[in-house]
């Protein structure tokens, strides 16, 4: 038997990621928050896509400036 898909509101993941719900709004509006559709005008996001791309995030790591470029501020190690 398949388990049941378990969702999530806006103010729940706002609590999960401490973030506001108005925040959660905006990632939702530029499709950062995975899992998310529209139930007539309700926002529901799937538990499971959501926090399966949330470790995805935490564990990727980010691309940062070269060590240089973030030492080198007003150009003056050139």
């Amino acid at each position: 038997m398949k388990p049941i898909t378990r969702y999530l509101s806006v103010k729940e993941v706002a609590a999960i990621i401490r973030l506001s719900e108005k925040t959660v709004y905006k990632l939702i509006n530029r499709g950062e928050i995975a899992g998310h559709f529209l139930l007539g005008s309700i926002h529901m996001i799937d538990e499971e896509i959501f926090m399966t791309d949330l470790k995805v995030r935490a564990t990727t790591k980010k691309l940062t400036k070269k060590v240089t470029e973030s030492r080198d501020k007003h150009g003056l190690l050139r």
